[in-house]
């Protein structure tokens, strides 16, 4: 199981429209082969602050929902909203 952790910040008037998007990555996504986890969220203390947890069954799973439409649209509507990105890939410790 291929399994990231995608933590995003932006300006505060993008907010809204970057969750709206994001709202939408999460519908488009978890049908999607291999999809075993596809969840967003929103800091409740800093409502600039969204969270993305994924999990795919392979690396070629999570290769082919990179190459997806609606990855390529999240990144073209959103890209200029991200102030920051940090993403950790995480191992199961049992």
């Amino acid at each position: 199981m291929i399994t990231k952790w995608i933590e995003f910040k932006v300006a505060a008037e993008s907010a809204e429209a970057f969750g709206a998007e994001l709202a939408k990555m999460q519908e488009a996504s978890r049908p999607e082969d291999g999809c075993g986890v596809y969840s967003v969220y929103r800091s409740e203390d800093d409502l600039c602050v969204f969270t993305v947890l994924e999990s795919w069954q392979t690396a070629e799973h999570l290769e082919a929902h990179r190459q997806t439409a609606h990855m390529a649209s999240f990144k073209e509507n959103c890209s200029a909203m991200i102030l920051e990105k940090k993403a950790i890939s995480l191992q199961a410790i049992a």
